[in-house]
């Protein structure tokens, strides 16, 4: 069995190139999980300890790690919980790009420390999970924020102060010329982003910022130790061949 850790577009391909290969697939959310219809699909978030009875009792061999870059906690529990039930371990890292004139962070505290100074119209791409950080900021006003339209997501801003007319929920991924009316409409000076890599909108996203004039300002990917990872879908479904054949 192999267990393939998604809820992004990334695994979502993966699953798809994969074919009749016989698979299970975590998502941490609910929303995950009704973007993979017709599939095994658990729809639960699981610590060290449950990831190793997940393992033992779906009776996986494989471990296909396609979570999102910044799930920090999620790749580094099937790291471990992988190598505890000794079962191979492959991670799908998605490309970087590069933000030209970019100012980059590596903490949600330096980098809202920054956006207290910046001067202008900001919009903020983070998720729902970061919004705490921008709560307290003397320049809340003018700070929009793109977020998912479901309800835990609104409760989220309105929980941190964020006014209606400051949120945009909607659901990409975006085409570059739609954020460059966002862009436009709004008189966005700068754009709060994390640096996710091609998938899911972020190129053009930036490609949209940068002939708008408007900089970048980014949390930088955390930095994980995997035991074995690549950027190339084709080398993923290679190694998972091999596995299969083996």
């Amino acid at each position: 069995m192999i267990w393939i850790i998604g809820g992004t577009k990334d695994s979502r391909d993966i699953i798809d190139r994969l074919g009749k290969s016989e698979i299970i697939v975590s998502t941490a959310t609910e929303y995950g999980k009704k973007l993979l219809k017709g599939l095994n699909v658990v729809s639960e978030s699981m610590d060290l300890n449950e990831m190793r009875e997940f393992i033992r009792s779906k009776r996986v061999d494989l471990v296909l790690d396609a979570s999102h870059p910044y799930a920090v906690n999620v790749s580094q529990n099937a790291i471990e919980a992988s190598k505890a039930e000794g079962v191979d371990y492959l991670r799908f890292e998605r490309n970087m790009l590069s933000y030209n004139g970019g100012i980059k962070f590596t903490s949600m505290e330096e980098l809202a420390e920054c956006v207290k100074k910046l001067e202008g119209n900001i919009l903020v791409t983070l998720g729902s999970n970061n919004l705490s950080y921008f709560k307290d900021l003397s320049n809340l006003e003018n700070i929009y924020f793109r977020i998912l339209p479901i309800k835990k997501s609104l409760e989220k801003a309105e929980k941190a102060g964020i006014l209606p007319k400051q949120i945009i929920a909607i659901q990409g991924p975006f085409s570059k010329e739609f954020n460059t009316a966002i862009y436009k409409n709004y008189e966005i000076k700068y754009v709060v982003t994390k640096e996710s890599g091609a998938t899911g909108g972020e190129l053009e996203k930036i490609e949209a910022a940068a002939d708008c004039g408007i900089k970048p300002v980014i949390l930088s990917r955390p930095e994980i130790d995997y035991p074995w990872k690549t950027g190339d879908i084709d080398q993923i479904i290679k190694k998972v061949m091999e596995y299969e054949e083996a």
